[in-house]
């Protein structure tokens, strides 16, 4: 009987050992034609939640396509500056679910996450009265005033607006609804901007209306110039593009002369 098991046992280690050759080979391409392979990256190391990923942080590898999860990242170049959302462990295929760009805007991250370098975020709290009655949205350009003390220039020129309203109203803008009102709105500022606005604070109301608020219009705020708007924009245009209907193939109709 232990001879059986003997015998059993190397022959286990024999198919082991096979298998181990076989999928070697099958990797490198030597033995096995016609095998579709796929890259992926694999970390060299344990990751930690929101660390900034580099290179040398992972192998970039051909497997079968069948050995590649789904949805694992295929070039390691398109991973640098990432920031990983999970903890990433090493031998672990690399998600794309578990990234997130740094310093772009995406509504499922944390706002921290999205702030460009050397942009700061500040609240400030407003009312339809000093804030263009609601009409300011996300991206937009704003100028700052001090209302206490009113003067031709404002406090601050061409400020990004990051977020309407609070965390929660922010969850439902971003599922679809529409924000009607508001008490606050965030906005981006540089370091050297921040004392300006809280210099210009008035402690007897609580900062309230002190600012007002100017709505900059976008081709301004944007740095397009005159020329280039005008010329986009023809007074002579139709305010809605031409478009096909069908799904059939776009052909060009032959001239009566023709």
């Amino acid at each position: 009987m232990k001879k059986i098991y003997l015998i059993a046992a190397v022959i286990a280690l024999a198919a082991g050992v096979a298998t181990y050759f076989f999928a070697t080979e099958l990797r490198n391409s030597k033995i096995v034609t016609g095998v579709d392979e796929a890259t992926v990256l694999i970390a060299l190391e344990d990751i930690d939640k929101d660390t900034i990923l580099t290179k040398e942080m992972f192998q970039q590898v051909n497997l079968p396509e069948t050995a590649a999860s789904f949805g694992t990242v295929c070039n390691i170049d398109d991973v640098v500056g990432f920031m990983a959302t999970e903890n990433i462990f090493k031998g672990e295929q690399l998600m794309a679910r578990k990234l997130t760009p740094v310093g772009q805007e995406n509504a499922k991250d944390r706002l921290s996450y999205q702030l460009p370098q050397g942009l700061y975020a500040y609240t400030i709290y407003i009312e339809e009265e000093n804030a263009v009655a609601y009409f300011i949205r996300e991206n937009d350009m704003i100028n700052i005033y001090n209302d206490a003390s009113p003067t031709v220039e404002p406090l601050l020129k061409n400020v990004p607006v990051l977020k309407i309203g609070d965390y929660n109203l922010n969850e439902q803008y971003e599922a679809g609804a529409d924000i009607l009102s508001y008490v606050s709105i965030t906005v981006g500022l540089k370091k050297e901007q921040i004392p300006v606005l809280m210099g210009a604070e008035d402690p007897d109301t609580n900062s309230d209306k002190v600012y007002r608020i100017v709505l900059v219009p976008y081709a301004e705020g944007h740095g397009l110039s005159e020329d280039i708007v005008n010329a986009a924009v023809p007074e002579t245009r139709n305010p809605e593009p031409a478009t096909n209907v069908g799904m059939g193939e776009i052909t060009t109709a032959a001239s009566e002369e023709g």
